[in-house]
């Protein structure tokens, strides 16, 4: 998750029912809180952001230019929060849960259960347990349950717990987003990365990004396609930078994704330089397989072409070994370089003088949309817009080439 800002809830509740109705009375009333109280509130969190969230005067309580960006992400954040409601039996829990009983959740079943949470956190099981009992007993539903050694999160807890993370994140990036303002850009910069953009379009991307914004750390995740979009949905990573792939989203998060293609690709046969198959024109299929080959993972693009294409004609002769199987650009790159072995690469992964060639070969079926993948109403923070577009303008000059 992002930097951590672990307000009271009640207060985050009472901003924005400021930033509706104008009025610090009225935003009581609605919450059933004292004005002191809520007023207390208010000025504790400008305290924490070293800046007026709101203009007093003679209208009301008018946001800020730091508070139109902070409530912007607490609506986003109890939006999500409001998605915790339909996974239990009770319509109101985004009204009841606290910033202590979704922590309690997300420790637990981060790591499995109450005493390894406990341990990790260096806090007592019992104070954990109860806040998930307390929030249970809210819910109206069991988030434990009873497993060969001890207690494990029910269904219901892992997906309260997907909901938590993505609120909290909104909760930090509203603080990171208002230091910005102020010139210190913080936050969260957490890419998921497929093998289509390992090899030339991130790294550029990145380079050009770290001058801008000096104080982020971005953090690259590889991986398959499958965990880095439960990454996504658990509140993990921000973006998935590769090839786009319409499955069905595991999980029960109604959010959903977002796709967004910024250009097609095309599938290449990859080899060496110097290798036997290098400079042949018209190469054949039968040629292929006289050499080994590094494939990716089942599901992979670049996998479904290979298959589609060994499953064309006789096989391969029995002396030839077996594909290495690997999605790891850097593993499948010192194969490549290191042996005859062949695979399936897109263009983009050509970097300038990487010591690979492409292979006079036409693949059926070989173009791939490339692109991004998100949650539905993300909103990118300013390092984060400017890293997309950053990331756009790689994805054009990388298709001139």
């Amino acid at each position: 998750m992002i930097a951590e800002y672990y307000p009271n809830l009640r207060h985050m509740a009472g901003i924005v029912a400021i930033a509706d109705t104008g009025s610090m009375s009225e935003a009581a009333v609605q919450l059933n809180l004292s004005q002191p109280a809520l007023a207390q509130g208010l000025a504790k969190v400008e305290r924490q952001m070293k800046g007026a969230l709101f203009r007093r005067d003679a209208r009301g309580m008018r946001l800020s230019e730091a508070g139109e960006m902070f409530v912007a992400r607490l609506r986003r954040g109890f939006d999500i929060l409001r998605q915790a409601s339909p996974v239990t039996k009770r319509s109101n829990l985004h009204q009841l849960v606290t910033m202590n009983q979704m922590l309690s959740l997300i420790a637990a079943v981060d790591h499995g259960g109450f005493r390894p949470a406990a341990a990790r956190l260096g806090r007592a099981p019992s104070s954990l347990s109860r806040a998930c009992r307390d929030l249970a007993d809210q819910a109206g539903t069991p988030l434990f349950e009873v497993g060969p050694i001890g207690f494990r999160p029910t269904r219901q807890a892992e997906e309260l717990a997907r909901v938590f993370r993505l609120t909290l994140n909104e909760i930090h990036q509203a603080a990171a987003d208002v230091r910005g303002l102020q010139g210190d850009y913080a936050g969260r910069l957490a890419i998921g990365c497929l093998p289509l953009a390992q090899a030339v379009i991130l790294p550029e991307t990145l380079n050009r990004f770290a001058p801008e914004f000096p104080g982020i750390s971005p953090q690259v995740v590889g991986g398959r396609y499958a965990d880095l979009v439960q990454g996504l949905l658990n509140g993990d990573l921000d973006v998935l930078v590769g090839a786009l792939r319409r499955e069905a989203v595991p999980g029960a998060l109604t959010c959903g994704l977002t796709h967004v293609p910024l250009f097609s690709d095309g599938l290449v046969v990859a080899a060496r330089a110097g290798h036997p198959l290098a400079g042949k024109a018209a190469i054949l299929l039968e040629d292929l397989k006289q050499f080994p080959w590094v494939v990716p993972g089942v599901g992979a693009p670049a996998r479904g072409c290979y298959d589609q294409l060994f499953a064309t004609g006789s096989a391969a002769p029995a002396s030839v070994p077996k594909p290495v199987e690997t999605e790891v650009y850097g593993v499948v790159g010192g194969l490549l370089r290191s042996s005859d072995r062949l695979a399936i690469l897109a263009r983009s992964q050509f970097p300038r003088d990487n010591g690979l060639k492409q292979l006079d070969f036409e693949l059926p079926d070989s173009q791939r949309e490339i692109g991004l993948t998100y949650i539905e109403g993300w909103l990118p923070s300013v390092p984060q817009a400017r890293f997309l577009s950053l990331l756009g303008d790689v994805f054009s000059e990388t298709t001139q080439f």
